[in-house]
């Protein structure tokens, strides 16, 4: 499910760059078993939403700034389809439905 592979790069991706070991952005972006062009776009909608991530030539890694790094927390709850209605209106059925949080540096991810 796509909503998983992304969290699942997400996850990755904060992991790597905390322990800067992410490596040139083309080994970075190949470990995600992405381009690096989606990589750049990746690291951009991150710091567009508050995340301060810089890459260091001489150390080739990308590290985040200040000692910040993304805390990721997220959830996931079946519902009935009565709720569901409840939610929606019974206009729309949505299978499953992500909105993302940001404060500060952390990026919460309620599912």
């Amino acid at each position: 499910m796509k909503t998983f592979d992304q969290l699942e790069r997400l996850t990755r991706i904060n992991r790597l760059v905390r322990e800067e070991k992410t490596g040139t952005p083309e080994e970075f972006a190949s470990c995600l078993h992405i381009g690096k062009r989606r990589l750049f776009d990746l690291l951009d909608e991150l710091r567009t939403m508050g995340v301060q991530i810089d890459y260091s030539k001489q150390r080739r890694t990308y590290f985040f700034l200040n000692g910040h790094e993304m805390e990721l927390k997220y959830s996931l709850k079946i519902i009935s389809k009565e709720t569901e209605k409840e939610i929606f209106g019974g206009n729309l059925t949505f299978f499953l439905q992500s909105v993302f949080f940001v404060h500060s540096t952390q990026i919460l991810l309620t599912l």
